[in-house]
């Protein structure tokens, strides 16, 4: 339900965006950094291009080289290539762990004949030292991401490649949003639209997740997102893996004191990142004013998920379930490297110790049940999800469960309306000093 842990190389269409003719600096809002290429957007080509915004030019680096193959291979190199190419070019580790050499040369020529060969645009945001998301215009109009990271070494080799549909280009624009140096020689990517209190922090995956959520909210408060670390898609610079709630809520804590962002706080955390909204709410009680946690994972549900299938599953399945429950995914499987067993229990242990505060509290539930493969309990499973579902509305007296009957687990996709609603009612109770939501 909230981690699973799958790797894909796929592609999307997106509607182009209007071309206009301006560039600005990429640190608008920000600090500096070594880290990254230094790069101006481009409003000609809605992209980030080195040096000057006349021509999209490579970085002139170890990743340069490679994601120059990568992009000769998509615009029409590919129709050729051998194993041996990319044994030369990927990671051993790679291609034992994400996709063997045949499934590489397969994935490219497949992406060719789906949308067609490709021309270099420019950079989602600045490139780094070793990642980076290109941006590509394929010759039948879909504008796609060259997601691309490597390893530290000579030669630098690709562990990370992902083709598929770019989201907006996202320029930082005001006081609280761009690059905020957290300390630890990292910097996360931070995006806030609009005024007014409480502020509203989007919690899961990146900016561009919520990109057209927060573009709904600025008339009525200010809203945040920022990008969680983790793979080139990711803006914000890489973290220590694996990782753990505590460290997910210290980054988010570190980041809105650096960014200096208005408190209180009204979080909205989605998935893995509504345990962290939790794990959040008790460590800080006097930020955070409001909650609102959509489709959320349980801080006891990896646990009495186990309990449930035990009886229900032969033992090897069970015990196989359980491992992966309980082993931090590898690097190449979860960029993000979420320890998620760890971090439930980590949330269960602070809610004992510090209960959430009365605040209003609107949980969002996924109504739709996708098919289950053959063999697995899917009923059982679900029963036990939408319970812990009602377990969580119950955190805080008067907290309000909604059934989003349309949604599968993205609820923000499926039916944003009723995110952007439930939103709106804490923000309102908030406002008011009720602790209930109306």
């Amino acid at each position: 339900m909230a981690s699973l842990r799958t790797w894909r190389m796929v592609t999307a269409a997106l509607l182009l965006v209007a071309l206009a003719t301006t560039a600005t600096t990429a640190t608008a809002g920000a600090t500096t950094s070594g880290h990254q290429e230094h790069a101006h957007y481009c409003k000609q080509v809605d992209a980030y291009r080195i040096k000057t915004c006349a021509k999209a030019i490579l970085p002139d680096s170890l990743l340069g080289r490679q994601l120059g193959w990568v992009l000769a291979q998509l615009a029409g190199e590919a129709t050729t290539l051998t194993e041996a190419e990319v044994r030369a070019h990927f990671s051993a580790e790679f291609l034992t762990i994400v996709i063997p050499p045949e499934g590489v040369i397969g994935a490219l020529q497949g992406t060719i004949a789906e949308i067609g060969t490709m021309r270099f645009v420019g950079f989602a945001y600045p490139p780094r030292a070793r990642q980076a998301a290109a941006l590509v215009q394929s010759t039948s109009g879909v504008r796609g991401a060259v997601q691309i990271g490597v390893t530290n070494g000579h030669p630098a080799l690709i562990e990370f490649l992902e083709v598929q549909g770019a989201g907006p280009t996202i320029v930082p624009k005001g006081r609280y949003s761009g690059w905020f140096d957290i300390g630890g020689g990292r910097r996360l990517f931070l995006r806030c639209v609009g005024r007014g209190s409480p502020t509203v922090v989007f919690e899961g995956g990146l900016t561009t997740d919520w990109y057209e959520l927060e573009n709904q909210l600025p008339g009525f408060t200010r809203v945040c997102s920022y990008d969680r670390p983790g793979g080139p898609a990711s803006r914000s610079d890489p973290a220590p893996i694996p990782r753990t709630a505590r460290d997910f809520v210290a980054d988010l804590h570190a980041l809105l004191r650096t960014a200096h962002v208005p408190g209180p706080y009204v979080l909205a955390g989605h998935s893995n990142s509504g345990l962290f909204s939790q794990l959040y709410a008790s460590t800080h009680p006097r930020q955070v004013a409001g909650l609102v946690l959509i489709d959320a994972v349980h801080p006891a549900y990896h646990k009495r998920q186990l309990a449930l299938l035990k009886p229900l599953l032969p033992p090897d399945v069970w015990e196989a379930i359980r491992r992966e429950a309980m082993t931090p995914p590898h690097r190449l499987a979860d960029p993000q490297g979420v320890d998620i067993w760890t971090s439930e229990r980590q949330t269960r242990v602070a809610l004992r110790r510090s209960p959430l505060r009365p605040m209003p509290l609107v949980v969002l539930a996924h109504g739709r049940v996708d098919p289950s493969p053959p063999g697995w309990p899917g009923e059982e499973v679900e029963r036990l999800w939408q319970q812990l579902q009602r377990e969580l509305a119950q955190l805080v007296p008067g907290g309000r469960l909604v059934i989003a009957t349309q949604s599968g687990h993205n609820i923000q996709d499926d039916q944003p309306e009723l995110v952007l609603d439930a939103i709106r009612d804490v923000v309102r109770a908030v406002r008011a000093g009720d602790l209930v939501p109306h």
